[in-house]
């Protein structure tokens, strides 16, 4: 008898424990008139959570870990919201109001059906990315996309969520498109949106297979990378990161990698930031980063750069949670092997490697 009211204690002990480490996001939406608004779309931005306001226009998400999270509102006829949310040891509540939607018209260079399939096909190639797994994407209702052109600069938006299938990773995607612009002059593609995730059902075969390509995904990606930032074990996982000297080409980089872990401030075990705001050069690879640094400190010139080199930068006020969540950034710079890892490889943020 005893010996299972020691069990049972242990048990309650342990559900105490976790429901300790895990709390909530609430709240409720209003119009500009104060009205409460029901079924309005209220998501997790990079995550699976989604849900829709009640009667009362409220909605709640429940097992939230400590973190950053970014709260999306839309709603037709109004303009979409977002607000950062940062829960540290304690569940967070947020009062959110939906402006009326505002047209504004842009310079428009009215062309045919298929002047629209050409802009379609270029953005589909900047916006998904050329990888394999993008390649294997499909937006499914490709009317909510709204293009304009002025001057080779191609501009879009959707008037509604883009659908994009990802039978690659399992996915299928929900994507709310704020702003595309790819200029040819330039070369650079920018693009703005908030996307949640819904997994695909399949056979035993495809789950087999998606596990295997998000995996595949995962290393060496940007969210990999945090993560293992957070945990201290960057290089274990077969990050290098060097000190950039002179941003243009041939990039100059210091070639010995410094102790990545070194450039981090950790105002509490939710966070991290970095102490600089610098560019580096990040490398993955896992033969390299297992052998040890040999010679002295000096400069290496690169006219290109490897496949899994990335430049990377965000701002001292970025925090960034366990999860490779950031936020509070006011500057990010990526490029080369993490720029090319558009939408078409991302993962949510609930994703975890076996």
């Amino acid at each position: 008898m005893k010996i299972i009211l020691a069990l049972l204690a242990f048990i309650l002990l342990q559900l105490n424990i976790y429901a300790q480490d895990t709390y909530s996001i609430s709240g409720t939406v209003k119009n500009a008139k104060g009205e409460l608004i029901e079924s309005a779309t209220v998501f997790l931005a990079g995550s699976e959570k989604a849900l829709a306001t009640n009667k009362e226009g409220a909605f709640k998400f429940n097992g939230i870990s400590s973190g950053t999270y970014q709260v999306v509102i839309t709603m037709v006829g109004y303009t979409s919201v977002k607000q950062n949310v940062i829960v540290q040891n304690k569940s967070e509540s947020v009062d959110l109001v939906l402006g009326d939607k505002q047209i504004v018209l842009d310079e428009v260079v009215i062309g045919d059906k298929d002047a629209r399939a050409k802009h379609f096909k270029r953005f589909v190639t900047y916006f998904l990315g050329e990888t394999r797994n993008a390649k294997a994407c499909k937006i499914l209702n490709p009317d909510v996309i709204e293009f304009s052109t002025s001057k080779g600069v191609l501009r879009a938006t959707s008037s509604d969520f883009l659908i994009i299938e990802n039978p690659n990773l399992g996915y299928r995607v929900k994507y709310l498109l704020k702003k595309f612009i790819d200029n040819n002059a330039t070369g650079v593609t920018l693009y703005d949106g908030d996307s949640v995730f819904e997994p695909l059902t399949g056979t035993e075969e495809q789950q087999k297979l998606w596990k295997k390509n998000r995996k595949a995904a995962y290393e060496g990606s940007l969210m990999h990378y945090l993560r293992s930032l957070y945990a201290g074990t960057s290089r274990k996982e077969g990050f290098l990161v060097y000190k950039i000297t002179s941003p243009f080409l041939p990039l100059a980089i210091e070639s010995i990698p410094i102790y990545a872990e070194q450039m981090l401030r950790r105002p509490d075990s939710n966070f991290f930031s970095f102490k600089v705001s610098t560019r580096f050069y990040v490398l993955y690879d896992k033969k390299k980063a297992a052998k040890e640094d040999k010679g002295s400190v000096s400069t290496i010139l690169m006219d290109y750069l490897d496949d899994t080199g990335s430049i990377f930068k965000l701002d001292t006020a970025t925090r960034i949670d366990k999860r490779g969540s950031y936020s509070d950034y006011k500057e990010k710079l990526i490029q080369n092997y993490w720029g090319r890892q558009r939408v078409g490889d991302q993962l949510p943020l609930e994703y975890m490697p076996d």
